[in-house]
């Protein structure tokens, strides 16, 4: 296999960057990486905290905690709403494509 295609699929299926890192291109692998990372953290604590918002909700309402309840509090919830999700979402996904495309375009120069 070649080694752009090695890169590429490193960033496309390992994590974005891997294969900037594999072509030994430390900085540029570590940028997306970070940025991932730092994304997927956020989208990860605000439907975390969400959760427990539900959960909270249901324990004040009566202690017990239904599964239909929890869907119904959670499909209602004003942090649904979240304006910022969707970008952050857009980030992500931007950047693991641009990882990928860069990581095959690094291993395309490192042959020629």
């Amino acid at each position: 296999m070649k080694t752009s295609s090695k890169a590429a699929l490193l960033s496309a299926l390992v994590f974005p960057g891997a294969g900037q890192m594999y072509l030994k291109h430390y900085l540029r692998g570590l940028l997306p990486m970070i940025v991932v990372l730092t994304g997927l953290g956020v989208l990860i604590t605000r439907a975390t905290l969400r959760a427990l918002e539900v959960l909270n909700k249901m324990q004040a309402g009566g202690g017990v905690i239904d599964i239909n309840v929890a869907s119904d509090l959670a499909a209602t919830s004003a942090a649904f709403n979240d304006p910022y999700s969707p970008f952050i979402v857009l980030l992500v996904s931007c950047c693991w494509i641009f990882s990928v495309i860069d990581a095959y375009r690094l291993g395309k120069e490192g042959a020629d």
